[in-house]
Formats: C-alpha cells, structure tokens, sequence
C-alpha cells in the first residue's frame, strides 16, 4: 500500500493528518520533497559582531555589490572580505540597518545614525544622505523603499508614523513641494512604521496596520489606502518581498499580500507550530527573506529547541513554497538571512576562501563562480559570510498516520520508501490514540529499495530519514508492505 508524505500540517493532529508529520531539511516542489542544502562559510575575514542587516544589488553595469552592517560599521563584502565602509556608528543590538537601491544608490539608514549613502561604481566609502541633498534636508529614518520614482522613508526620529518622500527621481530633493516631495503622517493607532516594501505600488507596514501607496500624480502625489487596519507587522525583519509579492509574519500568524488583499498563508498550516517553537523573548531577531530562483519565502528564528540560548542565536527556518503553496522545515545557524547576489570570482580570488582547493566545500559547478545569479546567503552565527549551496542536510519525512485496514490490525513486514536514494525507517504504532507510539529500530535499505521491519498496530506511521550528504532528488512516500490482522 502507498501513502504518499503530502503537505506537512503540523497545525493537525498527527492521526489522519491529511499531509505529512514531520518535514525536517527539505522543500516542497510540484509533486515531491526536494532536498535543502546546508550552509557553507566563503567570506576568509568575519564580522566580529553580530549582523544588525545585509542588502545585495547590481548596478547599472551588472556589478554586484553585498553590504553588511552591524551596530557600529558598514561593510562591503567582495570578493570574500569584509572591508568597513563606515565606522563609528552608534546604534545598539537592537537598532537594525535597511539597504534600499536608489538608481546606482544605496540608501542605509538604522533610524539613528544619520541616512547614509553609496554609489555603486564610485563611491569607496558610505557618506551621509545629507552632503548630497541641494534642497532641503533628508530626515533621520528607519526604512525606506522605493516606489515608482521616489526614494520613501518612514519612521522617522522624532514622527515615527511619518512616510516622507524624496523628489522624483532625485533623492538630492527635500523640500516638500519641489519636484512632488512631500510626506504624509499615518493617523490612528496602527504603530509605528517598521517597514516599506518597493515596486509600482509600495505597503507601508506599522505594527497594527498596512497601508498601500499608489502613485497619482498631481499635488496629491501618492494615495494612501488603509488595506489591513487592525493587522500590520510588529517587526520589520519578518517581511520579505519577491517583485509583486510580499509575505509577513504578524502577531497572530503568517499572510501574503495580493494587490488589496491580506491572505492568510499559515492558517490551519503552520501557525500554531511557529508560535508554539519560537522563543518568544527573541522575537526581534526574526529575519525573513525570499529565494527566487527556488520561490522560497524563508523565515529566519532562535527556537526553543536551543535551550541554552541566551543571546537570540539562530538556528532554524520555516520555509514557504509559495507557488506550490507548501511549507517544510530546516536548520540553520544564522543571524541574517538576504537575497544575495553573488560576484564573480578569478583562480586567484578563490584563494581568499582556501589555497587548497580540496578545502572549498562549495562545489565548483554551481553559479556561485560565475556571480551575478541570486542565491540565498547568510550571515553565519560565528560572523562570516554564507550561501546555502552546501551538501545536503540530513532530511527527516513522516507519513501521515492511518489504519491501513479499516476497522484492523495492520501486520507490517517491511517498508519501500519512495526515494531515489538510500534511506532508513523507523515505523511507528499503536492501537490507541490515547497511547504514545512504539517506535522500531532504524532499519537500513537492502538491494530491493526494502527496509525489512515487522511490527503490528492499529495505527501506522513511518518516518524515513535521508542521511547527510547523500545525493537525491525526490522524496514522494512509502510502500507499505503488509497484512490485515484481526480486530483486536
């Protein structure tokens, strides 16, 4: 009997659970589990502190450019080093940094310090905002975006509801009225601004709220349209956006944004599982981001798994497919997470990462070499620079649990997992649901794809493990090989 794994609901009951019970190290794709690679250092210096924000961009030219900051620097990492590009900064652990492209700009800006810029292609050093403005004078924000022509900041020092624009096309224009800067103070209770998303048409996320920029024109310049009144995004870091498409993390679960509408993404699914895995007093450290090119929407966060954890350390992901619309599991020891893109490197720049080449563990057929494709890179927990483009994780999948004769006994004699690799299984059973399950040993996979396992009960399960490192492609269920025993 087959039974496939399915979509992993860890929000159900483990007992007819119409997808999977566990989905550890894996990615849902079209009709299989796919296997998520591990986390491999490249960067040969390290942060020394951990990363309060990363941004990565290309310039007109296709150059890349990675920027990572922590509370006291900026830094460009290239060609895997870390140079600081501004020092002596003055925000704490918890004033986090936002990297917005402008044109060939980079806007940086943590809400204290001064706003501060780079221009790709010129620029050695990170300068402030302000020596660059010729009218009017650019305001201490937290967040920026841009939407159409316009450099949009918000949360600012002393207003943090206040969305102000630069003028259009020139982030040197401040004065509102000139070239259609202006800005706008959000009414209500919604909170403040912890985020601004970029696009033909940008959502301003508070704590309590979402507003939806659109681009008018006139002396209005934008329109403003409350989209969400009593929902928003408490922190920040947990939005995350791929072109038109922006998911979040709210107080009461995971949603995706669709034009004017909030859809809830992580009802019935996910939510539960997060709120009751998440350690809560690290909340803040949640970090989202998207992996295009695997349509991954990822968060970031210090579980509760790690007991010992006092200083909000990293160390797992959830993960959303979302055009299959499928969430897994996966671990990660990290402190950022970013869409990154990554240079190109010559023979003689890898020797930055190791003069031996058996030394480098990521492997030379990826893109990585070439530059310019977007990975999903890190910043690791011991300060350096990361992509996830390693070996693959041990991947853990459990079947759904179910009678496999209704109304009977089940007599299994061995399990077939559905895999294009080496696996092993326990099963698991009982004959109550009010009785914890018997768990058998781990059994390998002889030559037949069988893994040999007898062992009765009313209701079955099996979990298949796929050992680090091995090489495999898809993970679809089990074949059950057994007998109908009696009713009792």
């Amino acid at each position: 009997m087959q039974v496939a794994f399915g979509e992993w609901l860890p929000d159900q009951p483990a007992h007819l659970n119409p997808g999977a019970n566990v989905a550890k190290n894996v990615y849902y794709a079209a009709t299989s589990y796919k296997p998520f690679p591990s986390l491999v250092t490249y960067s040969s210096n390290n942060l020394g502190k951990d990363s309060r924000g990363a941004g990565s961009f290309r310039d007109s030219t296709g150059s890349v450019f990675n920027f990572v900051a922590t509370n006291t620097d900026l830094y460009q990492l290239a060609s895997g080093t870390f140079t600081s590009r501004k020092s002596s900064l003055t925000g704490t652990n918890t004033d986090f940094w936002t990297f917005t492209q402008f044109g060939n700009y980079i806007i940086a800006s943590n809400g204290v310090d001064a706003p501060q810029y780079f221009l790709m292609g010129t620029s050695t050093n990170f300068a402030n905002l302000s020596a660059i403005a010729s009218d009017g004078t650019p305001p201490t924000f937290r967040v920026s975006g841009v939407i159409r022509d316009f450099l949009v900041t918000g949360n600012q020092t002393n207003n943090t509801n206040r969305v102000q624009w630069s003028g259009i096309n020139d982030i040197a224009t401040w004065t509102a009225g000139s070239k259609n800067a202006d800005f706008q103070d959000l009414p209500g209770s919604g909170g403040q601004i912890v985020a601004i998303t970029s696009g033909e048409v940008g959502y301003v996320f508070r704590q309590n709220q979402i507003v939806r920029m659109d681009f008018v024109g006139g002396a209005t310049v934008f329109r403003f349209s409350v989209i969400s009144p009593n929902r928003g995004a408490v922190y920040g870091k947990t939005v995350c956006q791929d072109d038109r498409r922006v998911f979040f993390y709210a107080d009461d679960g995971f949603f995706e944004i669709n034009g004017d509408k909030v859809i809830a993404i992580g009802a019935e699914k996910v939510n539960r599982f997060f709120e009751n895995d998440v350690n809560k007093a690290f909340y803040d450290r949640i970090v989202a981001a998207v992996d295009p090119f695997n349509t991954l929407a990822l968060w970031l966060y210090p579980s509760k798994d790690d007991s010992a954890n006092t200083t909000g350390i990293c160390d797992k992901l959830l993960i959303y497919n979302y055009v299959t619309q499928k969430w897994t599991t996966a671990e990660a020891n990290a402190s950022t997470i970013f869409t990154q893109f990554v240079g190109a490197y010559t023979v003689e720049l890898m020797d930055l990462i190791s003069q031996n080449i058996d030394n480098i563990n990521i492997s030379l057929d990826t893109a990585f070499w070439n530059g310019g494709q977007q990975s999903l890179g890190a910043i690791t927990n011991d300060y350096k620079a990361a992509i996830f483009s390693g070996t693959n994780l041990e991947a853990e999948l459990e079947t759904t649990e179910k009678e496999l004769y209704d109304g009977y006994i089940s007599k299994v004699t061995g399990v077939r997992p559905l895999v294009d690799s080496e696996a092993s299984v326990i099963l698991k059973t009982r004959n109550r649901l009010a009785d914890n399950p018997t768990a058998s040993s781990s059994t390998s996979m002889d030559s037949h794809g069988f893994n040999a396992i007898i062992q009765s009960g009313r209701y079955v399960r099996a979990n298949v493990k796929i050992a680090s490192g091995t090489v495999w492609t898809h993970a679809q269920g089990v074949d059950y090989e057994s007998t109908q025993g009696g009713t009792r």
